[in-house]
């Protein structure tokens, strides 16, 4: 099995990548994204490792995939992959870059969330989600939402779960139409 820097490079510290782990190379595939990567929607390219017996049928599939990044993309794709290995804005490399940039967002906006009543997760013991924060609604907050959002014809709605509002459906909706704030309910 290939060592574990040629699947993710050195930019996770503390990440241990699922092929790297006894066995699990000839078991694992492992699909990335540049969209994702470098934070570009819209790049629609992505890219599988895996030994062979695992390409093969991925290979076998890819005449019937619909969608083709165009030539431009996957050129400037294969320049930018080496060049993220390099220094990058005072940082060892683009990766380090990005999740540094990332942690004072989220850090930014999860205190900003903590201080408006929400409960966030402890992340220096548990991620708490990917992309998101998940934040729960504290029984302060929980307070603060008018009682009859919670009642009819607040509490009916066809896009929520089963056509009825819960708590999350009812403080977003309540944000958005009183606040200006938009966010997701997470059921």
């Amino acid at each position: 099995p290939p060592p574990k820097e040629e699947l993710m490079g050195t930019s996770c510290p503390g990440h241990v990548h699922f092929a790297s782990l006894p066995n699990m190379w000839d078991r694992t595939i492992t699909v990335s994204s540049a969209g994702k990567t470098f934070s570009a929607t819209g790049w629609q390219v992505g890219w599988c490792i895996a030994p062979s017996h695992l390409i093969a049928p991925v290979h076998q599939l890819l005449p019937y995939v619909q969608f083709c990044a165009s030539t431009v993309i996957q050129e400037a794709l294969a320049r930018t992959l080496p060049r993220a290995d390099e220094p990058f804005e005072g940082c060892n490399n683009y990766y380090e870059y990005l999740n540094s940039t990332y942690r004072r967002k989220r850090d930014l906006l999860g205190k900003a969330l903590s201080e408006a009543g929400f409960a966030i997760p402890d992340y220096d013991k548990t991620p708490g989600g990917g992309f998101f924060i998940f934040a729960r609604i504290t029984p302060e907050l929980k307070k603060a939402i008018p009682a009859e959002r919670l009642k009819p014809p607040y509490s009916n709605n066809p896009a929520a779960p089963g056509g009825v509002v819960g708590l999350d459906w009812a403080l977003c909706q309540w944000m958005a139409e009183e606040k200006g704030v938009l966010c997701i309910p997470s059921s």
